[in-house]
């Protein structure tokens, strides 16, 4: 199959879609064409399975709502009143489950392909599944590199960047852009996401010339490592911390009286942050920022989606909205060249050329299995967020992997 370009790639793309609600049952209409009913729908056992997995319940749902809200975008979706939380979606055969992790192991053996995972750790739970059934992920926010040396980890295709990518362009902007040259980082020892950024975030800053970086960790009381951290009084701190925790977190740290920048991967972004006037700077790294682009189709969006869910769109709804276009122009490539097996969306997946899509053009270096794409990070003023950067780091650094996790 030969690469190809395409802009605003799921303009083109209009699949009938029907809801199977919880247990794989119970079909409702859902269609992106109009003139497609649920019935021949239902009748069409022969089209592709595609799975959509994203957690919008428990600890990640600040991320997971958001991604799965933009995958029901791509797919001109609603979500059934009566899903209750976990239900499966079918469009030209595609199967999603939403904030159950439990049923990821039914995904994985129904469909050729998935898309999914806003966090690493839910990933690495679910992919032996995958891996036993052959089935290809098309990953929209798990940023850990590490995965990819776990077994499996040859069926993952990453529409977001890594880890190193967004804690180096971070470190970066923090030396040059906020002229920072002490930094602590504080993490969550609890969580691998938050252990692998932060030491990503240590070792770019480190290199930097004439810096100084400390760590603390954190885990059931903040009090203690708070409170350390915020009488060293650092230029600025890099808080790595889960979705759920990130608030309290930042409210704790000024309660201990720091007042100086706080820094922030992509976890903080959906999230309430209230940064007062006099409580210091924040920052954080995500993967797009919708507002004011001047771009026709990411307005379009914007629009469409401020109209359905009465919000602004974040990041990870950018992400989950290119994550399934990027599916459904796969299976639409293996469809065009005959069978569609998971063997032949594998490699409609690894020949999908460089893409424009709402969280900025998805491409693929030679060898490389996430995208190489800027980081955007914006800065949180009482509550309203606005752009600081797009920042395309200058040096990555190499994952520091555990083959025990």
């Amino acid at each position: 199959m030969k690469r190809s370009r395409s802009r605003e790639f799921c303009a083109h793309l209009r699949f009938p879609v029907v809801f199977l609600v919880a247990g794989f049952g119970g079909l409702m209409s859902c269609s992106a064409s109009k003139s497609t009913g649920a019935s021949s729908i239902a009748q069409n056992s022969s089209w592709p399975r595609l799975a959509i997995v994203f957690d919008d319940v428990g600890a990640q749902s600040a991320l997971g709502r958001e991604a799965k809200r933009g995958a029901m975008m791509a797919l001109n979706c609603d979500e059934p009143t009566d899903a209750s939380g976990s239900f499966a979606v079918q469009g030209a055969g595609v199967t999603a489950l939403f904030a159950n992790d439990t049923t990821a192991s039914d995904a994985a053996r129904d469909a050729v392909l998935a898309v999914g995972f806003t966090d690493s750790d839910e990933l690495r739970e679910a992919l032996p599944s995958f891996a036993a059934a052959g089935t290809s992920i098309i990953v929209a926010g798990a940023t850990d590199p590490c995965l990819l040396r776990l077994p499996g980890g040859e069926h993952l295709r990453f529409a977001c960047y890594s880890d190193p990518a967004q804690a180096a362009a971070m470190a970066e902007f923090a030396f040059d852009r906020l002229s920072a040259r002490t930094v602590t980082v504080l993490f969550d020892a609890r969580s691998e996401f938050a252990r692998a950024v932060g030491i990503a975030f240590s070792t770019r800053f480190r290199a930097l010339e004439k810096t100084t970086i400390a760590t603390e960790a954190f885990a059931g009381d903040y009090r203690d490592p708070f409170t350390k951290v915020a009488h060293s009084n650092p230029d600025a701190v890099y808080l790595a911390a889960l979705p759920s925790d990130a608030p309290r977190a930042v409210a704790m740290l000024r309660a201990q009286g720091y007042r100086g920048v706080i820094l922030g991967p992509d976890s903080f972004d959906g999230i309430e942050l209230n940064a007062q006037k006099d409580e210091g700077r924040i920052f954080f790294s995500t993967h797009a920022f919708l507002a004011a682009r001047g771009e026709s189709a990411t307005e379009s969006f914007v629009a469409r989606y401020r109209a359905k869910y009465g919000t602004m769109p974040t990041g990870f709804a950018a992400l989950g909205y290119d994550a399934t276009c990027m599916a459904l122009a796969a299976i639409a490539a293996a469809q065009s060249h005959g069978a569609v097996t998971r063997e032949s969306i594998a490699r409609a997946v690894e020949l999908l050329g460089p893409t424009d899509g709402l969280s900025g053009t998805i491409a693929f270096a030679p060898g490389e299995r996430f995208a190489t794409k800027p980081v955007w990070i914006l800065e949180v003023r009482q509550a309203e967020q606005s752009l600081a950067a797009r920042w395309g780091p200058a040096r990555i650094p190499a994952a520091q992997c555990d083959d025990a996790h």
